[in-house]
């Protein structure tokens, strides 16, 4: 049998700027800059460095694009699509999870708005952070709900 997946590397993403929560305790913020084509690539390679870095991840938790305007969620499911990808091509789990999710794991409510967000997340981590690494730790927080196990006996 394989082993229970544990170490969780959180992402909030949107276009311009990704929130990074790495096993609830280790916190980034990467900016995006440049045209499309470049965020997407820079995203996926930052992203893959971390993986680098934080060598024993089990699993990738990644924000599903979502927005009340197209052209907003058209770049920011561009850049999703292009870590999605790299990480599939290195054959690393992942899983999608709604904004929703992430809102209801880290405040009780999926309808958290950005400070309440901020707020708990502060409080419970004992550390000052922004708004996507808040983000990003409602996903870690929801990601630890998912049961997933190695190929690997």
């Amino acid at each position: 049998m394989g082993k229970l997946m544990t170490k969780i590397l959180a992402l909030d993403m949107s276009s311009t700027t990704i929130g990074l929560c790495y096993d609830g305790t280790e916190f980034e913020t990467i900016a995006l800059r440049g045209d499309i084509a470049k965020r997407c690539e820079l995203a996926a390679r930052l992203i893959i460095g971390w993986i680098v870095i934080w060598e024993d991840i089990d699993l990738i938790v990644i924000e599903s694009p979502v927005g009340r305007f197209t052209k907003a969620v058209i770049p920011q499911a561009r850049v999703s699509g292009a870590v999605l990808s790299e990480l599939s091509r290195r054959q690393l789990a992942w899983a999608e999870l709604a904004p929703q999710e992430g809102k209801k794991a880290l405040t009780g409510k999926g309808n958290a708005d950005k400070q309440a967000m901020v707020l708990a997340a502060c409080q419970q981590t004992g550390q000052l952070l922004n708004e996507h690494q808040a983000d990003a730790y409602g996903l870690w927080l929801a990601g630890r709900a998912i049961k997933v196990e190695s190929r690997a006996a």
